[in-house]
């Protein structure tokens, strides 16, 4: 037996997944989408941020969007606007404040939430069109809008063919259910009805088609009315013709225990917002004393002005967007403006700011090395938190279009970290400056030694300032309508780990063992304003000649910092055809983006087929992808997916909605699996052998280590709306199966399912809304050493109260976690001289662990409205856990009480 080891790619840590969420069966193009998770066991006082990263048809990176959170619950609207899309794939990150991040789904790379994207059902109004061959725009009010007494005029116009409609047609309108037909001002193609004497509150305009025999309902709409000279509401949706902002002011207070300790604070927060013209304008602040100088900003604010469509201009904490291959919704405190020209042909946008702030390094005191360096004692300063640069971004892009046909634009991102932003300690001098007391274990001689030699004293965990510049271009042109679509990207990227020391100079290359020209010091140095270049370029482009006196480097071109993507779309005949190809290089790096996938270069194609009216959506997709692009690595692993997945959308409301994938993926580095001194050990499998190994001219050596594995995935998803007892009820199930067989790892299987049910019940007739969720999550890893179980049930309900003033709503959750882990440990083979013959095999019963616990979670929001403007807010949440392996709770029970007071003005 050896020591306790975990394989990285064949043994993910058991943690438990602490949130949920119940995916959509399918999500409508061009309709807005509310993603729901849950994080019970996540308190929010920890969260930092939290952000929801989406993509459609595996795009190559994807973009971000600030998740709003309150308490445990995390929301965010998405809208899916690609015409060709098929496929929606997205995943949520929680940044809590300790530096960890949270994901969902767990592995969120390899296995996003994907959902099939579907056209939307035809509203009301393209059914009526269809019928009746009559059209209509609503030129006032607009629903849901407020106008004054004195501005009343409701207007409507109307497109159809005469010889195409049925000429008994009239047409009929009404004001909350008053026919005013005869006091209308008409025509064949608009009518208009202005009064004054419709009372404050509000009211309904209704527009009937009355055919021969039959009579349809071609526009019906609600507007409110308010007494002359009174000002709108911020929240009418009205466009407020005024510089006198409107808005709301937020006070909060919270006691809070988490892990037993106290987390007590108070916040306030404001939103303004004004229009007057065609400019308009928004602020929000955000003021906590959960401020720390620790952190990144708790604080936020920020200022929006839109004039007209020619200027758009964002300050503050904002999240920029100019491309994926730059910079995609990452958080910036900073500004970022639009211009437009020329009715927006001619697009600038610039950004620039902080994508974080600075924080300052905590060391521990000088500790001696235990070692000795030339017969000398050696010392070490540890850091105790490494801190961070504060990152410094700035960029644009420019952009000629025309209409929705054609679209470029040149993009550059420069993110450098600031090098003085913090205090870094370097040696014995620097401590003498920032902080003298942490020599304070030394005694005076020490202290006299590395006064003399500064450079004696090693410093282990500074964090190292890094520089980065994106330069990409990208095309879109869409042609017939947009049913032939074709996109190409194309980026450059240099990244330096360690830009502290500037550029590489003649002198710093000399120190490194080889020679640089004068004149490539010189274009180094010029080119320092945009990234400084030197040793610790990630891809140095900077190629060696290596002779027999003295190694000399020359300037190169390196293909590993490239990228590029593009794309061809088909739409005919109901069938939508996709293809894309993408090469990205191991060295392509946008510190603004890091969620683009490297080292990748391959074919996709998809081909979807709609059918019966776009009812019924059936996709296929074939994908081939090869890493290794640049021939770096000793073996190219080649991964192939096949994806198939068959989507019901029916237009009967009783019919359920119904969304089934399967996936089979393939991944092979064609590295045969060869370890003879491990096989031929009795009862043991050649599969178990830690290490590959090869004869070459006589000798043993390890080699790649071989790759081939086959993973199925299985999802299906059914939603129901149905009637029961005087009710409606909205059900949801979600169930999903992934198994992965390693075909030359003897514990690389792994194996994962969940289940998920959700039902939402309305009360016909009651102020009341319930709701009731189950789910289920059973996996195993590492051949089944691992096992993780979790249950989950919860049980909601919403009631309004006092003709709607009062808003109660309580939620009970109950998980159930059990875990099991086997720790594989190395098996030297009685022959610990010889390292080729070790292998894994599991490690004995007294270290395996085991785990159970129950947790119970009660949250409940009471909201009071006394009127328009004020309202109260009380929260409170209670937990408990307990692990019922041990004899008592292990965990203290945290709560939080939360009261805010909300002004709308």
């Amino acid at each position: 037996m050896g020591m306790v080891y975990v394989r990285a790619d064949a043994m993910p840590s058991p943690d438990l997944q602490p949130v949920q969420h119940q995916k959509p069966t399918l999500v409508e193009r061009n309709t807005p989408i509310d993603l729901q998770f849950s994080a019970p066991s996540i308190n929010a006082s920890e969260v930092e941020d939290a952000y929801l990263f989406y993509k459609t048809d595996g795009d190559m990176a994807y973009s971000q969007k600030k998740v709003a959170f309150m308490g445990t619950n995390f929301s965010t609207e998405l809208q899916v606007a690609d015409q060709q899309a098929s496929e929606l794939e997205y995943y949520l990150r929680i940044d809590l404040n300790d530096g960890s991040s949270v994901t969902y789904p767990k592995e969120a790379s390899d296995s996003p939430v994907r959902v099939e994207i579907v056209n939307p059902k035809k509203t009301d109004q393209q059914k009526v069109v269809e019928q009746t061959g009559v059209d209509y725009t609503i030129l006032s009010p607009d629903p849901g809008v407020t106008v004054s007494q004195e501005d009343v005029v409701i207007a409507l116009t109307l497109f159809y063919e005469p010889e195409e409609i049925d000429t008994s047609v009239t047409f009929r309108m009404y004001v909350d259910g008053s026919e005013v037909t005869e006091q209308a001002n008409a025509s064949d193609y608009f009518y208009s009805y202005s009064t004054e004497d419709l009372s404050m509150g509000k009211h309904q305009a209704t527009f009937e088609v009355e055919t021969s025999d039959t009579t349809f309902v071609l526009a019906d709409w609600n507007f409110s009315v308010v007494a002359p000279g009174q000002r709108v509401n911020a929240f009418t949706g009205q466009e407020q013709q005024s510089w006198i902002p409107q808005g709301n002011v937020e006070l909060r207070a919270q006691k809070q225990q988490v892990g037993g300790y106290p987390n007590d604070a108070l916040s306030g927060n404001v939103r303004l917002s004004g229009q007057k013209g065609n400019v308009s304008y928004s602020a929000y602040g955000l003021l906590t004393t959960q401020e720390d100088p620790r952190l990144q900003p708790q604080n936020r604010y920020g200022l929006n002005l839109y004039v007209g469509n020619w200027l758009d201009l964002e300050a503050g904490h904002v999240y920029p967007t100019l491309n994926k291959f730059t910079i995609a919704g990452q958080r910036m405190q900073g500004i970022n403006v639009g211009l437009h020209a020329w009715n927006e042909s001619l697009n600038l946008e610039l950004i620039y700011g902080n994508l974080r702030r600075g924080i300052d390094n905590i060391y521990n005191e000088i500790t001696d090395d235990e070692q000795t360096i030339d017969g000398a004692e050696g010392y070490v300063l540890n850091v105790d938190d490494p801190g961070t640069y504060q990152r410094k971004v700035a960029g644009g892009r420019l952009g000629v279009q025309k209409d929705e046909t054609f679209n470029f634009g040149l993009n550059f991102i420069k993110v450098e970290d600031d090098t003085g932003s913090i205090r870094v300690i370097d040696d014995y001098n620097d401590i003498m400056e920032v902080n003298p007391n942490l020599a304070g274990n030394l005694t005076e001689q020490e202290k006299q030694t590395l006064e003399n030699n500064p450079d004696e004293l090693g410093v282990s965990g500074n964090p190292s300032p890094k520089g980065n510049f994106v330069a990409a271009s990208d095309l879109a042109v869409r042609l017939d309508n947009n049913r032939i679509e074709f996109e190409a990207d194309g980026a450059i990227s240099l990244l330096n780990q360690d830009i502290s020391d500037g550029a590489l100079t003649q002198q710093a290359a000399d120190r490194i063992g080889f020679e640089i020209a004068e004149s490539t010091e010189n274009i180094l140095d010029q080119l320092s304003w945009l990234i400084v270049i030197n040793e610790n370029m990630d891809t140095l482009p900077i190629r060696f000649d290596e002779q027999a006196s003295e190694t000399s480097g020359e300037l190169f071109f390196p293909t590993s910092i490239l990228a590029g993507q593009s794309q061809l779309g088909l739409s005919y005949f109901n069938n939508d055809l996709k293809l894309r190809y993408r090469w990205i290089g191991p060295g392509y790096n946008s510190l603004a983006n890091t969620t683009v996938r490297k080292d990748i270069a391959g074919l996709s194609v998809r081909d979807r087929f709609r059918l019966f009216e776009n009812q019924l959506y059936v996709t296929l997709g074939y994908e081939k992808l090869q890493d290794n692009v640049v021939g770096y690595k000793e073996a190219t692993t080649n991964t192939i997916n096949y994806r198939g997945n068959l989507s019901w959308y029916p237009m009967n409301q009783d019919l359920p909605r119904v969304s089934l994938g399967v996936m089979k993926r393939t991944r092979d580095n064609e590295v045969a699996l060869n370890n003879p001194l491990v096989a031929s050990l009795n009862g043991i499998s050649e599969q178990a052998a830690v290490q590959n190994i090869a004869t070459q001219n006589g000798d043993t050596v390890t080699t790649a280590t071989p790759r081939f594995s086959e993973t199925y995935q299985f999802n299906a998803s059914v939603s129901q709306e149905f009637s029961l007892l005087g009710s409606t009820h909205d059900a949801s199930v979600n169930y999903s199966l992934l198994n992965t067989t390693d075909q030359v790892f003897e514990y690389g299987d792994s194996q994962s399912q969940s289940i998920s049910l959700r039902v939402v019940n309305h009360f016909d007739g009651l102020p009341l809304q319930t709701n009731i969720g189950f789910n289920l999550n059973k996996s195993e890893t590492s051949g089944g050493l691992n096992t993780v179980d979790i249950m989950g049930a919860n049980i909601g309900s919403s009631v309004f109260l006092l003709d709607r003033k009062l808003n109660v709503e309580v939620s009970l959750a109950y998980t159930q976690n059990r875990s099991e882990t086997t720790p594989l440990v190395v098996s030297d083979s009685n022959t610990p001289q010889l390292s080729i013959d070790d292998y894994y095999e599991p490690a004995s019963a007294d270290v395996v662990t085991a785990t159970e616990s129950n947790s119970y979670i009660i949250n409940t929001r009471t909201r009071y409205n006394l009127n328009d403007a004020h309202s109260l807010l009380l929260d409170f949440k209670y937990s408990n856990v307990r692990n019922t392996l041990a004899s008592a709770a292990t965990f203290p029970n945290d709560h939080l009480l939360q009261l805010r007071y909300i002004y709308n003005f």
